[in-house]
Parts: C-alpha cells; structure tokens; sequence
C-alpha cells in the first residue's frame, strides 16, 4: 500500500516539476502562478505546498537542474581532443540551442541567483587558465580580463545591439568568436 501511495507522490511531483519548466521557459518565473502550474499540471495547490514551500523553491530546483546540465555538457564538451576554438563553437552552439529554448524573461528571471553567476564565472576562469596551460590560449593574457571582455559581450547579445548589424544570431556569433579568438590581424 505504501509503494502505490509514493508512486503517484512522486509523479505528481514530476508533472509540477516538468510543467513549470516548461512555463516558466515561455514566460519567465515571475509571470508564471502557483495556480497556473497547478491547473496545467492537472495537481491541487494543497499537492503543490506539499512540495514545495512557493514557486521560488520550485524555480530554485529548476534552475539548479538546468545549471547542472550545461555545466555537464560544458565539462564533456573540454574534454574532447580538439582544438580550443573547435570546443568554444560546440560550446556557443549548444548554449545558443539551450538559449534559443527559454523566453528572454526567463533568462532576466533567472539574474536573481547570485550563485548561479558565481558559479559560472569561477567555471570559465578556471576553462581559461587550462587553456593557457595547455598553450590554447595566450599565457600572458590576464583570465579575468578574459571574462570581463566576454560578460561586456553578452550585454551585446543582451541588449540586442547586434541585430542592427546582423540578422543572423548564428553568424554575429561565429563573428565574434573569430575577431575574439584569432583577432584582428591578418594571419601571414
């Protein structure tokens, strides 16, 4: 009797869990209610605090969730046996997959979690001096200027500053990267 009891428990749980996921992608954590996710999720609201102690708690695990995934393909992408500017375009390319998923409310939603910035910045200092060890990248160059250089970039993408420039997200990207990583000057 007790196994039937966890396991509708535990599907409820999933059916919150995946449809204010799914909501919040589209339309950010703030615009989104407790009592929309319950009704999409066919679960009571008293099945909700069950769970849950609000909607931030919910996000929380979300976004913990969705954190841990990229810094999972990120770890498996630097751990292929390519050149570092080959592993900066799976990169780009897979974050900018992940990106083109979430409502840009989300992502401004998301800002909220110092942490989660934290995280991510200690992360990409900590990719550049490998790769400055590995001879990917210059040595001489300072990594925190590195990542200063690179959060001014996403205000770009941010503010949308691009796109009188380009129509096309992917090539402002593949753009930058080649003026980011191989620089100005022509190659002889």
């Amino acid at each position: 009797m007790d196994s039937q009891k966890s396991k509708p428990a535990g599907k409820k749980y999933a059916q919150l869990v995946e449809t204010a996921k799914a909501l919040f992608l589209k339309h950010g954590i703030k615009r989104v209610t407790v009592e929309e996710i319950c009704e999409k999720a066919s679960v009571s609201k008293v099945t909700f605090y069950k769970y849950f102690s609000n909607k931030m708690q919910l996000a929380r695990i979300i976004v913990d969730h969705l954190n841990n995934e990229g810094f999972s393909k990120f770890d498996e992408i630097n751990r292929l046996d390519l050149p570092y500017p080959e592993k900066v375009d799976l990169m780009t390319q897979w974050r900018a997959a992940l990106f083109s998923q979430m409502a840009t409310e989300f992502i401004e939603d998301v800002l909220v979690f110092e942490d989660i910035h934290q995280e991510v910045q200690k992360r990409y200092l900590r990719n550049i001096t490998d790769a400055q060890a590995k001879g990917e990248i210059q040595s001489d160059l300072s990594p925190e200027l590195i990542l200063l250089v690179t959060e001014k970039l996403n205000e770009i993408v941010k503010d949308g500053s691009w796109k009188a420039i380009f129509t096309d997200f992917n090539e402002f990207q593949r753009q930058i990267r080649k003026m980011y990583y191989y620089g100005l000057l022509e190659n002889k």
